[in-house]
């Protein structure tokens, strides 16, 4: 195999597996991950693009060190049930590392970010991300953009309730269901309507 077939199918891969995370494997839309996380940035008005940028980054990281790890970890006894403590382990590890690397670096918003970091690192859809990418049984290129995947699906997830969260609180919208409830039925519509698109057809 020559160096521009390995890149092909290198980065092919990679975006194949990263499609899978946002749509197919979506963390909020398809196993409602992280969902919890999402509500809160769009009700306190944060960056969501800021907090996706941090989210990627850790899940990838993760993504990575999991896939080195990973057959280590398998030729243990009992490996099913080691696996997810690896893997919060390993999320540990990039969480510290991350924060010692924010609080070097010059930022402006520095507090913020740490802030974000907190909440992404201890977010139940990175570790999702991680259960979910090892089940496929994936090559380097397919954890790397099973990581970039989650990352930008929890983004999009969470911008397309963010653009419908003014109108889901309006007085349109009966006193009882508005806020929490009536945005849990607009994810869930948005769930199936995904669902639909991916070609799954709906039982009769």
């Amino acid at each position: 195999m020559t160096w521009l077939e390995f890149t092909t199918t290198f980065f092919g891969k990679m975006f194949l597996y990263a499609l899978i995370a946002m749509f197919t494997e979506n963390t909020i839309f398809s196993r409602a991950l992280g969902a919890s996380t999402s509500l809160w940035i769009i009700r306190k008005k944060y960056r969501i693009f800021a907090f996706g940028m941090i989210m990627t980054i850790i899940t990838t990281l993760s993504a990575v060190a999991v896939y080195y790890l990973l057959p280590y970890v398998q030729k243990l006894d009992s490996s099913s049930y080691i696996l997810p403590l690896v893997y919060i382990g390993v999320i540990a590890v990039v969480y510290i590392v991350m924060l010692f690397v924010t609080h070097r670096l010059p930022l402006k918003n520095k507090d913020m970010m740490l802030m974000f970091i907190h909440r992404c690192a201890f977010n139940c859809a990175v570790l999702g991300a991680l259960l979910l990418s090892t089940e496929y049984k994936l090559e380097l290129p397919g954890f790397i953009g099973f990581g970039i995947g989650t990352g930008f699906g929890f983004t999009l997830a969470t911008y397309l309730t963010y653009i419908a969260y003014g109108r889901l609180n309006s007085k349109a919208v009966p006193k009882a269901f508005r806020g929490f409830p009536i945005t849990l039925f607009y994810i869930g519509i948005l769930s199936l309507a995904i669902y639909g698109m991916i070609g799954h057809e709906l039982p009769v």
